[in-house]
């Protein structure tokens, strides 16, 4: 209730400063913030007036601010007191040495007992996990090399190792079979082939094949720069031009001064 009194005091003098703004804007003169004109009784009085306004206007900012704040108070002690009285109904629901209860998560017996639970539950997955391995393990045989107790026997790893280079020279010869066979479908001179990538005829190829693109380039782009140069020089005689039309329309349209007449 008193933060509503409060309000409408606010917005009462919100009100005020608004009606005496209204006032001073349309009773003011322009140069009352000049001198001299700031030292007349008029404008001593209306400096004075929109003075009081921006104090006024200031306590009221200030005022809303603090009832802002003080609801906002309100507001976080309602939720709380809420949340409190939520905790505790729950709280009295259980009994008093539940660990579950918000007075005992810190009492050193629930301590223990959410470290058990968790040791527990870890010791259970990993039991779970080992009995999977050894299940799998029994349906292999017993020097298969995917069994869990096999995997880093001297043979397995020897295995492994010479499976992996078998797969590597398998890749390589597979890439060197593609390019012999692309390389079979060009001319024995063309310089796309492998073989041939290192001539020094098609080494020069390759030069001067680069150096006439980066002409052409070269060429594009000096005759974009001088066709731009061109269209900002018409645009700039059609501006001239348009100028002395104007001038000239101008002169034409001025009456020229007569010759005064002179005293016999």
């Amino acid at each position: 209730m008193r933060l509503q009194k409060l309000t409408s005091g606010v917005c009462a003098s919100l009100l005020l400063i608004l009606g005496i703004q209204v006032l001073n804007s349309s009773s003011a003169s322009a140069g009352c913030r000049d001198y001299p004109e700031s030292v007349t009784e008029a404008c001593a009085a209306q400096n004075l007036a929109e003075e009081q306004a921006r104090q006024i206007a200031y306590a009221a900012e200030q005022a809303a601010r603090q009832a802002e704040a003080a609801q906002a108070a309100i507001d976080n002690a309602n939720r709380d007191a809420a949340a409190r009285a939520a905790t505790q109904a729950a709280d009295a629901a259980l009994p008093a040495d539940d660990c579950s209860r918000s007075t005992n998560k810190f009492l050193q017996s629930c301590i223990d007992a959410a470290v058990e639970k968790a040791r527990a539950e870890n010791e259970a997955k990993n039991a779970a996990d080992v009995a999977a391995t050894k299940a799998a393990d029994a349906l292999l045989t017993e020097d298969d090399c995917k069994r869990s107790t096999n995997k880093l026997l001297k043979s397995c790893v020897d295995a492994e190792i010479e499976s992996a280079r078998l797969a590597n020279e398998a890749k390589n010869a597979a890439e060197q079979d593609a390019i012999k066979e692309a390389d079979a479908a060009l001319a024995p001179d063309d310089c796309k082939r492998s073989t041939n990538k290192f001539l020094q005829s098609c080494i020069d190829t390759a030069v001067a094949t680069a150096k006439a693109e980066n002409d052409a380039q070269n060429v594009a782009l000096e005759k974009a720069a001088t066709k731009k140069a061109a269209e900002v020089k018409a645009a700039a005689a059609k501006k001239v031009q348009a100028a002395k039309k104007a001038a000239a329309k101008k002169a034409k349209s001025t009456p020229s001064p007569k010759p005064s007449a002179t005293k016999k």
